[in-house]
């Protein structure tokens, strides 16, 4: 099923004002970037008010990092590589359960990726970064959408709510994160006009059927449309924690230790 052209025309033009907005003056502009079509399409259309400079987490094996240097190239924008070690990751940890707590497993997963990354982007200098969340809520990118699809349940209902709850999550979390570093964490995606357009868009267009592996066509077009190469394009969703690496070094490490090869179990460890 083909998107009206004229609402993907007022969604990539919505995306575009959000992004000058929030550049503003600035010459140079910190993103974090994962090489998956919502950070590139924040890349791409940053590139045409300001030069972004791109921020990935992982190492020369990490799923992250490889798109990243195909994006990098494609885009021609610089790329900074954050090396994932056991020291900094166990130091990211410590400060980020400081942080937010110790409630949620995941969400300390998250948000240490994000602590590494904001501490970087502090050390370079910059007072925002730039960000493609909100872009997986919006056009149903994650796969508990197919699912609910599957089991014959409506995942509009569920993407609506987790819209409904994605500020109070961000302000738990990544706002913890990066104003701890005197950073401004924005994403475009959260703009009202880019939202409004999203929802709009109906779910077949970026979730098709119950098989669709790929999800959020909307957004792939665009970054298609915006010079994404194929491997961008085509590239299916990773969590950020399996793109990055960063939680299967975390199960080395707690393997390391003696204790069992989990993020709950290092978690514990850590904790004590």
């Amino acid at each position: 099923m083909k998107l009206c052209s004229t609402k993907n025309e007022q969604l990539t033009n919505a995306l575009s004002k959000s992004v000058s907005t929030l550049i503003g003056t600035r010459k140079n502009i910190p993103i974090s970037f994962s090489g998956g079509i919502d950070s590139y399409i924040i890349a791409a259309l940053t590139k045409k008010h300001s030069n972004p400079i791109l921020y990935t987490i992982g190492d020369f094996t990490s799923k992250d990092v490889i798109y990243s240097k195909i994006a990098s190239k494609t885009l021609e924008c610089p790329l900074k590589i954050i090396n994932l070690t056991n020291e900094n990751i166990e130091n990211a940890i410590k400060n980020t359960i400081k942080l937010i707590g110790r409630k949620n497993s995941l969400n300390i997963l998250i948000a240490t990726s994000f602590y590494l990354i904001a501490e970087r982007i502090s050390k370079d200098g910059f007072d925002v970064c730039l960000s493609g969340q909100g872009a997986d809520e919006l056009f149903f990118g994650y796969d508990k959408y197919r699912r609910a699809l599957a089991e014959g349940r409506n995942p509009n209902d569920l993407r609506n709510k987790d819209l409904m709850e994605l500020k109070d999550l961000l302000l738990n979390r990544e706002y913890k994160i990066f104003d701890n570093f005197n950073l401004k964490f924005l994403s475009p995606f959260f703009d009202d006009e880019v939202k409004k357009i999203g929802i709009q868009i109906e779910r077949e267009h970026n979730l098709i059927d119950a098989n669709d592996d790929l999800r959020k066509h909307t957004l792939r077009k665009i970054a298609c449309d915006l010079g994404a190469p194929p491997e961008i394009v085509s590239r299916k969703k990773k969590a950020f924690q399996y793109g990055s690496g960063i939680l299967q070094n975390i199960r080395n490490m707690s393997k390391e230790k003696g204790l069992p090869p989990s993020l709950n179990a290092y978690l514990e460890y850590v904790k004590k």
